[in-house]
């Protein structure tokens, strides 16, 4: 293995500070990118707790913006030594909003910061590498996602469809790493961002919380109706699973310009999912009535409150792809994503509750 000389964006964000450990576990040398101080100090702190890194001269920080990115190249590299030997982009910098704000986000990072290292890559040429997501599939019931470029589809979301509008940009000429949902740590729960997946466990221990505070008997008898199918599965990997498929799928050429689903290959099942949080909470009386079922509306504030949530999740249930992992699989065939047992998601939720889903440091 030649080691690489990478620039790595979203290097202080969630999955961008395992991706940098990584990277140097494995003795790459590694320009990252950063905006606040703060968040970098927080990184620096992460590594300093795993060891890392073992070298001063495999670490280099390269503070900008990614929208500025073929803008300040210039100034970059007057800055900070090294930066014109830089053979490896690998961009991992996104907005994980899944509506449009004021400010224009998801679009405006996650699209205009590719067109901007697209533009880059051009005037200085590298070996490309792009962080995208498994949905961009769009919405799709119980088909199986193939490895290639799709065409548009019917996004659940402005994330996902940011994400597909990114991928235009650099398909044929970059790596397309397609991660499903992310979750944490799989030896200590670790986490850092807490939406999705871990929006549902939230707001159970929320309605567990609210009706030990009340004499309602009834928390085993919700008679809650969810529009999604049992046999679905939201498909999640743990991040450090993730890291290490991403590095070593960059570091073999023969991967390059190829698409990647790095996705579980045995998600759990809405049904799993269901029982384990009845029996983990302590609640009971939901159903998976179906697709296109009618919700049942809410009685009482109990409801309510589980109703608002369910709202806020529904799309990560109704939405159910399968994803193959042809290529994945030959390029990793020893890197198999953890299994996701009940032992796991206890010890993922332990920690999130812990930090209270990310309120409080840890």
């Amino acid at each position: 293995m030649k080691p690489m000389k990478v620039l790595l964006t979203g290097s202080t964000g969630f999955l961008g500070e395992y991706l940098l450990a990584e990277l140097l576990e494995r003795g790459h040398s590694v320009w990252a990118l950063y905006r606040s101080e703060s968040r970098k100090l927080d990184t620096i702190q992460y590594l300093n707790r795993v060891g890392l890194p073992r070298s001063s001269d495999s670490l280099h920080w390269v503070k900008g913006e990614v929208l500025e990115a073929d803008k300040q190249w210039d100034n970059w590299r007057r800055n900070c030594d090294g930066l014109d030997e830089v053979d490896t982009l690998l961009h991992n910098a996104a907005s994980t909003r899944l509506h449009m704000d004021a400010s224009g986000e998801p679009l405006r990072t996650n699209l205009e910061g590719a067109r901007a290292f697209r533009r880059l890559v051009d005037r200085h040429p590298m070996n490309a590498h792009l962080i995208s997501t498994a949905y961009v599939c769009g919405f799709v019931q119980g088909r199986l996602i193939e490895e290639v470029n799709h065409p548009r589809g019917d996004f659940v979301n402005v994330y996902e469809e940011s994400k597909w509008e990114a991928e235009q940009i650099w398909v044929g000429d970059a790596t397309i790493l397609r991660p499903s949902i992310i979750v944490g740590d799989s030896e200590t729960g670790r986490c850092t961002a807490f939406g999705g997946w871990y929006i549902l466990f939230q707001a159970a221990y929320l309605l567990d919380r609210l009706m030990n505070n009340t004499d309602d008997p009834d928390r085993l008898h919700l008679g809650i109706n969810i529009p999604a199918d049992a046999s679905g599965a939201m498909n999640i990997i743990t991040v450090d699973s993730l890291a290490k498929s991403v590095v070593r799928i960059t570091e073999n050429p023969a991967n390059h310009k190829k698409i990647f689903h790095l996705s579980h290959p045995y998600p759990p099942t809405h049904q799993w999912t269901l029982n384990f949080i009845c029996n983990r909470f302590n609640v009971g009386g939901f159903k998976l009535a179906g697709i296109g079922s009618p919700f049942t509306q809410p009685r009482n504030r109990i409801e309510q409150m589980v109703w608002r949530q369910m709202q806020a999740i529904l799309s990560h249930f109704s939405n159910n792809p399968l994803f193959d992992r042809t290529n994945t699989d030959a390029a990793v065939p020893d890197l198999k994503p953890v299994p996701i047992t009940e032992v796991l998601v206890n010890r993922l939720l332990d920690y999130a509750i812990a930090c209270d889903w990310g309120h409080a440091r840890r």
